[in-house]
């Protein structure tokens, strides 16, 4: 009797060894992917905020305060709504970057409650703490406060819902946050997959089209307003001397760009940046790694190839490869991270996780490549 209580025990404790084994490596998963976006959104975001509140950034800021004084134009609802409750140039930044601060904090905090819902292994801790998309706002601060982030809180949004079995409810919270972002970014219409994924593969198909076809209704406006009134060297002219007498006398970046024609872009972006540009192939290849640890891909692979195409024709009219990388990865990761059960994460090495988090990184524009977060530490430490 005594002998089978003791070879009970024994095979009891085989089992229950590996089992604690994993659980305190699914611990050290968790406090360190979660440090990481603690991390992440501390660099990107609250220590450059003095600096910010302090100056005005022409790209960063600029962009979101283009409006209507010049008559409806592209991208003009964000600076129509910020000088509407702040109306001196100081205020309306100070507004701007704060906004910024909370949809990060907002994005950042979906992310994670997503990754505490997956099985919180390696391979999902690549996901999440990619160069390519919860790092990238810290590696890049000159480019990480872009309108982008609208749309990306709202599909943020969204993927929680779905993940929590309200599809239908987050889609339609979503809505008026993605219909914010197009209308201040016309570019951002190339989204709609997205949404749509998470609507036909959550809910009824009549439900699905009902909601996608709610999603086209903004993003149809935004590309007509972006067609009929792109805007012009004049329009933003007026728009500058409008902001000079809020007190911003900076009327280059975002502005200015408005101001130059679609083939000016299109021609001094292929004369002035490549072959410099094919650079970005190799964080673009490196991006796509954690999709196949999970085998998210070639799972999937239909949703990867409708997103990449659509953001496809934004390489053609715009120099910052790194933001459109990374918004195609933010968009993917998100899915993901939304319908955990269609992937079947590979068992990858810690330190291969960790190798891949910290040893690359990449710019929004050139130049292209940079020094990964754990090359930073180590330079920061011997110099």
């Amino acid at each position: 009797m005594s002998s089978g209580c003791g070879h009970t025990r024994g095979l009891r404790s085989r089992f229950d060894m590996p089992v604690g084994s994993q659980r305190q490596r699914k611990v050290a998963y968790t406090v360190i992917t979660l440090l990481g976006l603690a991390y992440a959104f501390y660099r990107g975001f609250l220590f450059p905020l003095p600096a910010r509140l302090s100056a005005f950034d022409h790209w960063q800021v600029g962009d979101w305060l283009i409006d209507y004084s010049g008559g409806v134009v592209r991208r003009g609802l964000s600076g129509q709504v910020f000088f509407f409750f702040a109306p001196d140039g100081q205020s309306a930044i100070a507004l701007v970057v704060i906004t910024q601060l909370v949809l990060a904090a907002a994005l950042f905090g979906l992310i994670a409650v997503l990754y505490m819902r997956t099985d919180r292994g390696p391979a999902w801790m690549m996901l999440v703490l990619s160069p390519a998309f919860v790092l990238f706002y810290a590696l890049d601060i000159t480019g990480n406060t872009r309108k982008e982030l609208i749309v990306l809180v709202a599909l943020a949004l969204a993927a929680v819902a779905t993940r929590l079995g309200r599809s239908q409810v987050g889609l339609w919270l979503a809505l008026p946050i993605f219909a914010i972002g197009v209308l201040s970014h016309e570019a951002f219409v190339v989204t709609l997959p997205a949404f749509a994924y998470l609507a036909f593969t959550s809910l009824s198909a009549e439900r699905a089209r009902i909601i996608t076809g709610a999603y086209a209704l903004p993003a149809i406006v935004a590309l007509t307003v972006a067609v009929f009134r792109p805007g012009d060297s004049g329009l933003a002219g007026r728009i500058c001397e409008s902001w000079g007498q809020r007190g911003i006398d900076d009327c280059g970046g975002a502005l200015a760009a408005i101001g130059i024609p679609a083939s000016d872009m299109i021609n001094a972006l292929f004369t002035e940046s490549f072959p410099g540009h094919w650079v970005y192939l190799l964080p673009a290849a490196l991006a796509a790694l954690p999709f196949f640890a999970l085998r998210f891909f070639p799972a999937q692979r239909l949703i990867g190839v409708i997103t990449v195409a659509a953001v496809a024709p934004l390489f053609f009219i715009g120099w910052d490869y790194g933001r459109w990388i990374v918004l195609i990865v933010a968009q993917l990761s998100l899915l993901a991270l939304a319908r955990p059960q269609v992937s079947r994460p590979m068992r990858v090495p810690l330190y291969a996780a960790a190798a891949f988090i910290l040893l690359w990184g990449f710019n929004h524009a050139s130049p292209a490549l940079n020094d990964g977060l754990g090359i930073r530490w180590l330079a920061s430490i011997f110099s």
